[in-house]
């Protein structure tokens, strides 16, 4: 019998090769078979995570092929359901047959990145998906091949320099089980998963491609592709060099509170909707971060919880702020005023999903952001206590952007609220938000 995890592969693969028999012109058919192909994936993905036996082996639905090795853990499996989760509303944001085709290679290969094993298989699929990326953001309407070339160019130049760092090592399929490494070897995983995370100073291309990346992009970046990150020091980087992780320690905690706290005040002086977004996220990021160095059971599930929750927040203030631009043509807060007389109910999503990202109680964030600073506390509590106190910053660029929009002197033509069609697109993030929030903190 196959596992689970081989049944979802194999499924996505399916579709991939059926949607390029489709003809391009026939847009229509192909964005509804690739509606249906996410559908499967997400109710697979489901069954699997309740399948999932916390108590059971580390590694579990293990897949085993001479070429590649795929299984799932807790905090991998997690994120394997978030991404399953939003690829259909990706889908949804979708309008041509290209871009549809986009999207499910890009779920294939950000799938199995989640999944396999090996270093060598990680680093292959993660950088193939840069190659999609930079379709998605240089070749976007309203993109920048600027943009483009800096996420590609930064993520690959760290990968470079791990690559010659490793170049004499061990065999890379046998590295899981060959035991700690050397810890000159820490410093190419360092530099390669801080660049995905991102930390100071090689964060610098995250919101550049926020702004330039069209909307499904961007979902993706927040919701999933920066998890990776996070996930390549729980499963790689700390298991592979436990003495240099343990020496770089202060290195990382103090890099991660620095860009906490940068990103907290970038935030506050910013007038472009995206880019608010894009910074709170990097600043989010940072949280999970400073929670993964603590290094214990119960901060990698604290972190594992934060980056669900800011994986399903984050993508739909994205959204909402793409629905916005349809309307009014403009990001900036100067020219979106007066919302809350001409679009309520977009107002009205807009404040739910900015208290969420605040960490305000019974939204997602809240759960998860109380676990992670009890961690800190535990470990640290200068950390913790800065980390504390740099969250009114949270709360004065949310309702400063939030007053500015909903309030204020009519700046703009527009007046239609949400259709249904896009109500219905934003709903299972709100969904999602609601019952990773109150069901849950009431049932602890």
């Amino acid at each position: 019998m196959s596992s689970p995890l081989e049944t979802l592969i194999d499924a996505l693969l399916v579709f991939g090769v059926t949607l390029c028999m489709i003809p391009p012109a026939m847009v229509s058919l192909t964005r509804s078979l690739c509606l249906l192909q996410t559908l499967w994936v997400l109710l697979i993905s489901t069954l699997m995570w309740w399948a999932l036996d916390v108590s059971g082996p580390a590694l579990q639905m293990l897949v085993m092929h001479a070429y590649m090795q795929l299984g799932v853990e807790v905090v991998g499996m997690s994120l394997v359901l978030l991404t399953a989760s939003l690829f259909p509303v990706c889908v949804l944001l979708c309008r041509t047959s290209a871009g549809c085709l986009t999207l499910v290679l890009l779920e294939v290969l950000l799938i199995c990145a989640l999944t396999v094993l090996d270093m060598l298989g990680f680093y292959v699929l993660f950088e193939a998906t840069l190659m999609l990326l930079f379709l998605q953001i240089g070749r976007y309407a309203y993109g920048s091949l600027e943009a483009a070339y800096k996420i590609v160019m930064y993520t690959v130049a760290g990968s470079w320099v791990w690559l010659a760092m490793w170049q004499s090592a061990l065999s890379w399929t046998s590295w899981l089980g060959a035991g700690a490494l050397p810890s000159h070897a820490g410093w190419g995983l360092l530099l390669v998963f801080a660049v995905k995370m991102p930390l100071m100073p090689v964060h610098l291309w995250l919101p550049e491609a926020h702004v330039s990346a069209p909307t499904a992009g961007s979902v993706l970046l927040a919701g999933v592709l920066l998890k990776i990150g996070g996930l390549g020091f729980l499963r790689w980087m700390f298991p592979s060099v436990p003495a240099f992780s343990r020496a770089v320690l202060p290195l990382l905690a103090g890099a991660a509170l620095v860009t906490f706290v940068w990103c907290a005040c970038s935030t506050a002086r910013q007038v472009d909707l995206k880019l608010i977004v894009a910074y709170s996220s990097i600043a989010h990021l940072s949280v999970v971060m400073l929670t993964l160095l603590c290094q214990g059971e119960l901060c990698a599930v604290s972190a594992s919880a934060m980056m669900v929750a800011h994986g399903v927040v984050s993508p739909a203030l994205f959204l909402l702020v793409a629905l916005l631009y349809e309307r009014v043509h403009s990001k900036f807060l100067i020219y979106t005023r007066h919302l809350g007389a001409t679009m309520p109910i977009l107002s009205i999503l807009l404040l739910v999903m900015l208290l969420a990202n605040l960490s305000f109680p019974l939204f997602a964030n809240f759960l998860a952001e109380v676990l992670c600073v009890l961690c800190l506390f535990a470990v640290h509590e200068s950390f913790a206590a800065i980390l504390c106190g740099c969250q009114v910053l949270a709360a004065l660029y949310a309702f400063w952007a939030f007053q500015r929009l909903a309030h204020g002197y009519h700046t703009h033509s527009a007046s239609s609220d949400l259709s249904r069609i896009e109500l219905f697109s934003v709903l299972p993030l709100l969904i999602g938000v609601l019952w990773l929030g109150g069901p849950l903190q009431a049932g602890l």
